[in-house]
């Protein structure tokens, strides 16, 4: 994967927000081994990132102005824009997925 692509697809994921899973593993050692005590799965969301779309706007080609001279109500009115474009993206490219997997049973 080239770097531009790489760069787009992580400022892509950070301007939409997303949700992870953080795991928590406590040990204890018992007869001089380690021991699980207690796991914890964590999913947290973290939210779409303002700067990751100014990010993503400067690196691409969009003839919408100059983003630095953009107020912040118009960089979050582009963010949203931007945001509702990757949704459709998501579900389009979601439900080829789908038919794909149905194609294949």
């Amino acid at each position: 994967m080239q770097l531009k692509a790489l760069i787009n697809k992580i400022l892509t994921k950070k301007a939409k927000g997303y949700t992870t899973r953080e795991k928590t593993e406590d040990y204890t050692v018992s007869d001089g081994q380690a021991v699980l005590v207690k796991r914890k799965i964590v999913t947290k969301h973290v939210p779409p990132d303002i700067n990751a779309v100014k990010a993503l706007l400067q690196l691409s080609d969009i003839d919408n102005g100059d983003v630095d001279s953009m107020t912040d109500a118009q960089l979050e009115v582009e963010r949203l824009r931007l945001i509702g474009l990757l949704k459709v993206c998501d579900s389009v490219s979601q439900s080829q997925n789908t038919e794909k997997e149905n194609n294949n049973d």
